[in-house]
């Protein structure tokens, strides 16, 4: 696919003021990258290089304006996702799990069923089939850079855009991480990525450069014709010096930046070297294409690679002359013949597979990483055991002693608070780094929101509804809460309610803030609830009904209320009385100097499923918010 632009402006707002001052990043440039070329963007840093790569790919679409078209015809936004990739600076890649196992997933999810995935022919033309049973978490940087193209490269896309691919790479790594940019391209891919100050070697394996400094275009064309090209201007380059080197450097003069632009229109000319005119001599592994005919919704293609032949089906962009790149075959290992593919339409909009199917290997793969991560099994377990164990001795056989009724208030209070801090606080920590990784994911169609949001739900319910129950036996024996079936069922469906609430709420946290606003926010947005939870139980007849309303909004408060019912209620028995008069030995004054005798422990579960349902639903709006900007 040709990618063109014209006229592009990208304007950032003010973050947290609405009508604050716009700052204007990528100012009007024209450019057009064709397949086949390996693309640098180049400029200094706030040059706009990655917000100019974000605007082209539209991982950021607020703020654009601006003709994008493909093949010379607007391009449609939801049909462009679908044929291109985008891959972040950070290798964000999914941990504990092996090369092989995120190779796997990547083709599941990207591949209709039916269809097999060349991922074994994939991993050998990046170099990393040896290194397939390692886990992500323990490659090399290359590696990791390496495997982040490669799981893109399942569905094989026509377009790849890269955010500065080889940062934090040493040189040797940088150079073959280049190289295979350079192969994919001339397998007939359009690669653009963005690159700050590449050494001369570097900069002469790219086939075409876009240098933009200061939001506006300063150079745009052949590699080799930006030298002449400044020559031409009267900024000769000098000899022995490197071109990317000194073209930075001019940048630092606002003057030339501008007599520059205006001498390449703003990216309007193209520049060209001499041999552009002669005919291009294919490379070892380029590809050879020659289309046979072409119907309304696919066009068959012959491909020649090594002299030998195979047949497959494209779809075409919007019913335009097909580019010949679009979903071009898959990748060839050694002397092997080449793979065929024919991409079928799925029962989903937008992706391989239904949402069904992308649930059930999300939900695979989420259990996955969960049973692998035996340090963090191992602390939680840890932790309930001895947290329960703690409250245990603290309130050890005091459940069944009339003359310790503040005792049973503490015991309930601290119950429901170590539910809502223990799950609080854990999302809050670790959940914005995962939602990075999903929007790349997302963004590059492997998988809508939806299936992966009630993955992410029902994957977490088996260790923390297990560990709930370790923490909330441990607590209501050693505590000596008489025993029923009823009520240590609802004892313990108390505390699972509230810790899911909970974590719904830091999941609604960390889906939106980064950790250090997040680890700020998460304390503050829970003292309310705390604060509602503990207040007027000395007082609890005079609460004003106004008062009480409010109160039903913390999951905190009901929680408490839920468990002060379970633990005095269904039917309990006169409390154990040692002294001579104990005013709170029947369950029922408790209940109702506490203005709780009305109450059922249901009607408080179900207000905490209620609130627990508005956070979960935070979260997911959260994400939706989080994917759009």
């Amino acid at each position: 696919m040709d990618l063109e632009f014209r006229n592009l402006t990208y304007v950032v707002q003010s973050l947290g003021i609405p009508k604050g001052p716009r700052k204007l990043v990528v100012k009007g440039v024209d450019g057009r990258f064709t397949s086949g070329q390996l693309v640098a963007i180049m400029g200094p840093s706030g040059a706009g290089k990655s917000s100019l790569l974000n605007a082209l790919s539209g991982y950021r679409s607020a703020g654009v304006t601006g003709e994008l078209l493909v093949n010379g015809q607007p391009r449609d936004e939801h049909l462009f996702q679908r044929s291109s990739c985008y891959i972040t600076q950070e290798d964000l890649l999914q941990p504990l799990l092996t090369v092989r196992e995120a190779m796997d997933v990547a083709a599941k999810l990207k591949v209709p069923k039916g269809l097999k995935a060349p991922s074994e022919e994939i991993l050998q033309e990046m170099g990393l089939l040896e290194h397939q049973h390692t886990r992500t978490d323990m490659l090399s940087g290359g590696q990791k850079k390496r495997l982040s193209i490669a799981l893109e490269l399942v569905n094989n896309p026509p377009i790849f855009f890269l955010d500065e691919p080889t940062s934090g790479l040493d040189t040797v790594t940088t150079t073959q991480c280049v190289k295979v940019l350079k192969q994919l391209a001339r397998q007939g891919r359009t690669v653009v990525c963005t690159i700050h100050q590449p050494a001369a070697s570097l900069l002469e394996l790219f086939d075409q450069v876009y240098v933009i400094a200061d939001g506006r275009c300063i150079y745009q064309g052949d590699t080799g014709a930006m030298v002449p090209f400044l020559r031409s201007v009267g900024l000769p380059c000098p000899v022995h010096h490197n071109p990317a080197d000194f073209i930075i450097e001019l940048t630092e003069n606002p003057e030339i930046i501008t007599h520059l632009s205006k001498e390449i229109m703003n990216g309007k000319l193209y520049k060209s070297s001499k041999l552009e005119d002669a005919p291009p001599q294919a490379a070892p592994n380029q590809m050879q294409l020659k289309i046979s005919y072409q119907t309304d919704d696919f066009q068959e293609t012959e491909i020649i690679l090594s002299n030998e032949k195979c047949t497959y089906k494209v779809p075409n962009y919007e019913g335009s002359s097909a580019s010949v790149s679009s979903l071009s075959s898959q990748l060839s290992n050694g002397n092997s013949s080449m793979a065929w593919m024919k991409m079928q339409k799925s029962d989903t909009p937008g992706y391989a597979t239904t949402y069904c199917e992308q649930f059930t290997i999300l939900l695979k793969r989420m259990m996955t990483q969960i049973i692998r991560n035996r340090q963090g099994l191992s602390i939680q377990f840890i932790h309930h055991v001895m947290c329960g164990v703690l409250v245990g001795i603290c309130f050890f056989n005091m459940a069944n002693d009339g003359t310790q009724m503040f005792n049973h208030l503490k015991l309930c209070v601290g119950l429901v608070i170590f539910f809502a801090y223990t799950q609080i606080m854990v999302p809050v920590l670790v959940y914005p780094q995962e939602v990075k990784l999903v929007k790349k994911e997302h963004f590059n169609c492997w998988y809508s929101l939806t299936p992966y949001y009630a993955a992410l739900t029902v994957s977490k319910l088996p260790v923390q509804v297990t560990f709930n129950i370790i923490f909330s036996t441990i607590v209501y024996f050693m505590a000596g809460i008489p025993f029923s079936v009823s009520r240590f069922v609802a004892f313990c469906l108390i505390g699972n309610v509230v810790s899911l609430a909970a974590e719904g709420m830091g999941l609604a946290i960390g889906s939106v803030f980064n950790v250090q606003n997040g680890c700020a926010i998460g304390p503050s947005a829970i003292a309310p609830f705390l604060g509602l939870a503990i207040y007027g139980f000395d007082f609890a007849h005079e609460i004003p009904l106004l008062m009480n309303i409010l109160m039903k909004t913390s999951f905190i408060r009901c929680g408490i209320v839920a468990m002060v019912l379970t633990i005095f209620g269904f039917d309990r028995q006169p409390l154990a009385c040692n002294d001579m008069y104990c005013h709170f030995a029947k369950p029922d004054v408790l209940l109702k100097y506490l203005d709780i005798e009305n109450s059922s422990v249901w009607y408080e579960i179900a207000i905490m499923l209620g609130i627990m349902f508005v956070f979960r639903s935070m979260c997911y709006i959260g994400l939706r918010w989080r994917f759009a900007t």
